[in-house]
This record gives structure tokens, sequence and C-alpha cells, in this order.
């Protein structure tokens, strides 16, 4: 089946089902909302890229009624479902090991070794805890450097850095104050004293008395902007408001493939309490001794980019909306069909994602069609490839590389 690197692949992409705050705008944007193995299910979301990924090299995302990709289960990672021929799936991995330079290029080489380390991640999320993640300068074998960053496809709400001339010592004491209390609660739970419904009822008095919002920056995003957290340093964390924002934020993530355990420092966690009165490990020790307490790289202007146009004619624009020494992403805008310089691998994969439209990608020796919400990968070894828009619509696809 695979006889060279210089075809295009189909990603079956790994959907995370989030129960508690995922929803269905990633089915939906997939046009797989209605197939009978994904009805009802939440979707945090979808795995467009990663270590782990399957491909397929035999059909395209619009006319293979079976193809619905992989669905890993929240609270059961290990378990995965995909309907349709397994033995079709290739793994990027057995791909890689053939021959790393050609299926991820030189500069991926050069930069991580024969491994996939991008992870693109398309999500949707109802909030998350307020986390950081350490400075290249803090690396080490306790907490891995993870820069990334955050494309919104519609407008959300974050909180970004630390506001000016906050006390720290106030802030510190907040998270650990409303931690202890947390954990009192919890064990009341374990020991059966009060009920999980009154326990969260009294979790968000805590959190109300304490107001840990108060000392870090809320950040309304519009579509279409980017958040660079690619140096690592800043508090971050994304917000709930089901009535101005009633899809949480959705963003397509581009970062290093580095696991949360280890690269995620977390100091609140929202009051968040399982039935049995568990709580999620916090580090708030550490995400005060790591912090960037600087005003400038806490400025939430400081990491909402500005993007740039690279070329502009009558097939495409191409516009560059972050360029980093990690990994970069141009969102290019086809009209017709477009083949030059940035459909030119030049030493790197290629990842494309459509976000509008369909789009016909075609090399030397493959040709894949792949509609909105779906995406392919091109080796470093296809050099050269076209992309053609099907329809009258603008297409927009989203392309990550080194």
């Amino acid at each position: 089946m695979i006889n060279n690197c210089s075809q295009t692949f189909l990603v079956v992409p790994k959907l995370i089902e989030q129960t508690t705050w995922g929803g269905s705008y990633i089915l939906n944007n997939k046009n797989w909302y209605e197939k009978k193995d994904f009805q009802g299910l939440k979707i945090g979301q979808s795995y467009e890229l990663f270590s782990g990924s399957m491909l397929r090299d035999d059909i395209d995302s619009s006319a293979d009624s079976t193809f619905t990709g992989q669905l890993g289960y929240g609270m059961q990672p290990n378990k995965i479902f995909y309907q349709g021929d397994e033995q079709k799936l290739i793994s990027l991995n057995h791909l890689i090991k053939q021959n790393p330079q050609r299926i991820l290029g030189t500069k991926a080489v050069k930069a991580f070794g024969a491994e996939m380390k991008i992870l693109v991640k398309f999500t949707q999320a109802k909030g998350n805890s307020f986390q950081m993640h350490v400075q290249q300068k803090d690396h080490s074998s306790k907490w891995r450097f993870k820069p990334e960053s955050w494309y919104f496809f519609e407008k959300g709400l974050t909180t970004l850095g630390v506001k000016k001339q906050i006390n720290w010592n106030d802030y510190q004491n907040c998270c650990l104050s409303i931690e202890k209390e947390i954990q009192d609660i919890g064990k009341k739970i374990q020991d059966k004293v009060i009920s999980i419904s009154l326990a969260k009822e009294q979790i968000e008095e805590i959190i109300k008395k304490y107001n840990p919002w108060q000392y870090v920056n809320l950040v309304k995003v519009k579509k279409d902007e980017l958040i660079d957290l690619s140096k690592g340093g800043i508090h971050h964390s994304w917000e709930k408001n089901s009535a101005e924002y009633p899809n949480g934020n959705i963003l397509y993530e581009v970062q290093l493939d580095v696991m949360d355990p280890t690269s995620t420092i977390r100091c609140f966690d929202k009051g968040k309490i399982g039935e049995d009165g568990s709580t999620r490990k916090l580090n708030i020790d550490d995400y005060f001794k790591y912090i960037d307490r600087s005003d400038k790289n806490n400025d939430p202007m400081n990491h909402l980019t500005k993007s740039k146009i690279l070329l502009e004619n009558n097939d495409a624009t191409i516009i560059s909306l972050q360029h980093t020494e990690h990994y970069s992403l141009d969102k290019m805008m086809i009209r017709s069909n477009y083949s030059g310089s940035h459909t030119s691998t030049m030493g790197s994969f290629h990842h494309l994602f459509v976000k509008v439209g369909k789009v016909v990608v075609e090399s030397k020796s493959s040709k894949l069609e792949l509609t909105k919400g779906h995406s392919c990968f091109i080796p470093a070894g296809v050099e050269q490839y076209s992309i053609q828009t099907k329809g009258n619509e603008i297409a927009e696809v989203l392309k990550t590389f080194i």
C-alpha cells in the first residue's frame, strides 16, 4: 500500500469525548453529528495531527460513508472506536520509521529527531483551570517546556496574564485557601457527612468569597484572532459564559506534543470535584515559582498576534498567522487553483485543515478531496502540490509546518 513518500494522506482524527466541557460543534463542523455512532456525544477535542496519528491513502472524506474517525473516550483513554476497515489504517509512526527525512523533512528532523513532535488540536472547551507552562529556561525532568498557540474559530473568552500591581502573596494565599477548603469538603463527602449537591453549593460560595479572577486579566477574543503562548511562563485559562458564548471557546491549537502531567501547572481548578469527593492535583507552589511576573509579558496585547499577508493574487491569498522557532501556521484563502512557493514543502511536512469550503489537494502521485473540518498530511517528499477549490465558495485552509 505504501510504496513512496510522495503522496498525500487523509488524517483519521482522534475524537476525545469530554462529558463536562465538550459539545457538538466539532462533529457538526465535520458533518458527522448525525452519524449513528456519534449521536449524543460531547466532543471536547479532535486530534488532527499528533505522534499517534492514523492515516488513510485510499479515500476522500466526502465519499466514504463508513469513514468516521477514531473515538477516544475521556474516562477510558485506551478505548478506541473506529468504524471501517482497520486494515486500511496507516500509522504515521510507521511511515516516519521508513524514511524520517522524506516524511518529516530535514527541518523537523533537525529540530525534533525522527518523530512527530507537533500536536494540532481542534477544540471546543467550556472553561478550564488556571494554569501555565514553564519557559524554555526552566525546562526540567519535572516540568517540560510546552509552547502552544490558540487560533479562535469563533469569539471567545479567556484569562491571559496577571494584572499589574497585584499582591502576589495575596494571590497565592487565595489559591491555597480555596484548595484547602475544597479538600476539607471532599473529605466530608468521603465520610458521608454531606451530599455532593450541598458540597457544590458550598464550593461555589467559597470561590465567590476569594474570587481569584480579581488577580488575572479577563480577555474577550475576536473571531480569527490568535493567542501566542509559545514562550511559556504566562497564566492562561479558557472561561465559561453560557449566555454570551454558548459554545464555549472554539479553538485550533498548535503546540508541541507534550503530555499535560509533565507540562501543565495548575493553581485553581474552578471548584471541580468528583462524586466521591476527589479533586485534581494542583501545583500551586510551582505555579508561583515559575510564573513570569513581568508587566510586559503579562500584557494580553503582547500575545495577540498580528497576521501578515505573504501573497495575494487572483488564485489565492496567503496569510501568515504565526511563525515561531517551533512551528508555523498560515491561512490559505484559495479562490481557484493555487500552486507555488507556499505549496512547496521545502524541507518540512505540511498539515492542511479545511476551515471553510471544499478543496482538492493534488501532487504528482496522488489526488485527495477534503471537505470542511477534515485534514491531510503531506510528507516533505511530496515537494510540490496544488490546492484547487471545488464549488463557488472561497476555501480557507490552515497550513501547519516547520
